[in-house]
């Protein structure tokens, strides 16, 4: 598979595959879509994922992926999707994800991740979508999640998450959704949520707000 060295795209989607991503993936250096999502995969997300420095799509969830997250990540500066929802990827998730400047869609969905939500993800002006819903997260939602002012989509739902809900969250102006619930979080509801004018999902249930 290294060896494809003018290979972009490469689709293997629902095709049953089980193994682990191989390390040679990281000499595709011109790939712009790698989709394996959907097949039985085990074992680690290879370091050499951050050496794809041409990437911008990448699919690998609905596999059994462990292990953590590479800082190495924060390499791919051209990534614009980072889907790895319903795996079984444990530890925090990297600080580094914050400099992945092209991202939209980043999508943590369904795994075991702890620790804190790091608060340089507030610094991806492009995000549109956040799902970090039904991981084993802890603290607080960052302030600095305000600062993404493309969200449309905001899932933090599910965790250990405590704390208040953040006032910063009123500048997201593009939120349509927000989820939130099944946390631990305590005090009131910002007067400002009201200020989400274009707020069309809001879950607060399950915590004590």
């Amino acid at each position: 598979l290294g060896l494809l060295k003018n290979l972009t795209v490469l689709g293997i989607s629902q095709n049953s595959l089980s193994g682990a991503i191989p390390n040679e993936v990281g000499s595709l250096t011109g790939m712009s879509l790698l989709s394996l999502w959907g097949n039985s995969l085990t074992g680690t997300l290879p370091t050499e994922l951050g050496l794809m420095t041409n990437i911008e799509e990448l699919y690998l969830f609905q596999n059994f992926l462990t292990g953590t997250l590479s800082s190495t990540l924060g390499l791919l500066t051209k990534l614009t999707v980072l889907d790895i929802f319903q795996n079984s990827l444990s530890g925090t998730i990297p600080s580094e994800l914050g400099i992945m400047s092209s991202m939209d869609d980043l999508n943590l969905w369904k795994n075991r991740l702890t620790g804190t939500i790091p608060p340089e993800l507030g610094l991806l002006n492009a995000l549109g979508r956040l799902w970090l819903d039904e991981n084993r997260l802890t603290g607080t939602i960052p302030s600095e999640l305000g600062l993404s002012t493309a969200l449309t989509s905001l899932a933090l739902s599910v965790n250990g998450l405590t704390g208040t809900i953040p006032t910063e969250l009123h500048l997201l102006t593009s939120l349509a959704m927000l989820w939130i619930n099944g946390n631990s979080l305590t005090g009131t509801i910002p007067t400002e949520v009201g200020l989400l004018s274009n707020i069309a999902e809001l879950y607060l249930q399950n915590n004590s707000v």
